[in-house]
Formats: C-alpha cells, structure tokens, sequence
C-alpha cells in the first residue's frame, strides 16, 4: 500500500485536502478526505462526497480524479514523455509518481507518507474497516468489523442514496459477486457500486450470530486449497510454505485439503 498526501501549492496554505491510497497489487485507489474539510475547499469531483455526508471516496470516483492528474497514453509526444519518466511503457501509477499528481486544473500535489503519519481522524476510520461479511438474501448483510462489532446492515436504507440497490437481486450471480474493497474500506460489486466500510457502519445494527447466519458464513466465506491455489496463482507446496511462516492459516484440516478463510486470502491479495 501507498499512501499520498493531497496538498496546495498556494502559498502559506498548509491545509491537507485528503490522503490518497494506493493498492499496488490491485491497481486500485481510495481517497480519504479529513473531516474537517469544507465542501469549497474540496478539490473538485471529491467534493460530492462531503455533501452525500461521507468522507471515503470509492475505487471509481478515485480513480476518475487520479487520471485527470496523469498524461493519458495517446498524448502526441507521450513517448519524450515516457522518455523523461525513464519509463519503457505507459504505466500511470508511476506517472502520477514522477509528476508528483499536479496537474493544470487546479494546485493540488501528491506527498508520499508513510502509514503511520495517517491523520488521526482517518485512522480512527481504519477500526470501522470490514474484516468479513455475510451477504444474505434480502439486501441484508452481516459485517464483521475490525473493531469487534458484527451489525446487520440493510441496505435498503441507502435506496434514496444509490438508485442501484433496487436492482441487485434482479441477477443473483451478480449480487453474489460481491467482493471487499482495498484493505476492507468497503463492499463493491463492480467499479460503480460501491459503498464505504463508513456507510456500512452507520446504517448496521449490533447483532448476535443465528446458527442459519453461521451456515450462511462457512458457505460464503471459506475456502478449500484448491481454492487458495487458483486465488493465489501458487502451488499447493506454496500454501504450505505460508502456513510454515505463519502467514496463512487454515481453519480446519481435513483428509485430502485444508480450509481458510476467504478474508485472509483476500488480504493476502491486496
């Protein structure tokens, strides 16, 4: 992961404007914006986010923002400027990198941090970080969050906000494709539906675990060697030499597999 400070160029300005982070092993960005931010001082199309109440911006808005900040690949001379990022081929992350993420729009630049220099009402949001979920039938679902909350979440609370629940059960392949978000910042089906751990949280409710939600959970949310292999692109000898670094582990040793959670192995995939 990598982590960029949003700040101005302006003079005397030492405002932070948010903290972007990057997922490198999934191409995939998130901005983060302080809470203490005004909705005329948020860069553009980050902005929107203040007014919808929520401060974690999702992959595709994110993203949106990013490439307004990069030279796109058909540029006419992008090979001088390939050239002078000593760059072989287009790659956009590292674009953003060597133009430090200026661009003409606006006075915005990126500041690379480290984790740990996170302002703090941002790392206050990392413990309402998802570490697993349930989805269940009926636009519900149980998350499991990193603070040691479990909530019920009904997403048809947030209908008014996102026109597209009303749709995701019309395909149920689909609306079982459900997947975490980098790092657990929260659940997305596809690059445009996409609601943040933050949302989550404020519309769940504390809930204790049925026995039918258990079942549901151990379906959902396990995962065989066989399984693990083709996640991780590795061998089985691979799985076992991370089970021998405690880097992964099984749940349950059966006769000819292992079981793990789907959870870890997502966090092992970025």
């Amino acid at each position: 992961m990598k982590y960029f400070e949003i700040r101005s160029d302006l003079p005397d300005d030492e405002k932070l404007y948010g903290v972007v982070i990057y997922n490198e092993k999934r191409d995939e960005y998130l901005v983060e914006l302080p809470e203490d931010l005004e909705y005329k001082d948020a860069p553009i199309l980050l902005d929107k986010a203040i007014i919808d109440g929520t401060y974690t911006l999702g992959p595709r808005v994110s993203h949106l923002w990013i490439e307004q900040r990069v030279v796109p690949i058909d540029r006419q001379n992008i090979g001088s400027i390939l050239n002078a990022a000593k760059l072989d081929e287009y790659n956009e992350f590292e674009l953003l990198k060597h133009a430090d993420g200026r661009c003409a729009q606006d006075d915005f630049y990126l500041k690379p941090i480290p984790a740990k220099a996170m302002p703090i009402d941002i790392c206050s949001r990392l413990a309402k970080r998802i570490k697993d979920y349930v989805l269940l039938p009926d636009l519900k679902i149980i998350v499991f969050f990193r603070n040691g909350e479990t909530r019920l979440c009904d997403l048809n609370k947030l209908q008014d906000k996102y026109f597209w629940i009303n749709y995701l059960t019309i395909n149920e392949n689909f609306y079982y494709s459900l997947h975490l978000v980098t790092s657990g910042y929260g659940i997305a089906w596809d690059e445009k539906r996409f609601i943040s751990c933050e949302e989550l949280y404020s519309i769940g409710k504390q809930q204790d675990i049925t026995y039918d939600m258990f079942k549901t959970f151990i379906y959902q949310r396990t995962i065989s060697t066989t399984g693990v292999c083709d996640a991780l692109d590795c061998s089985r000898q691979n799985v076992n030499d991370l089970m021998k670094r405690d880097k992964l582990h099984s749940v349950k040793d059966l006769d000819n597999t292992k079981m793990f959670l789907k959870s870890e192995i997502d966090e092992r995939m970025g």
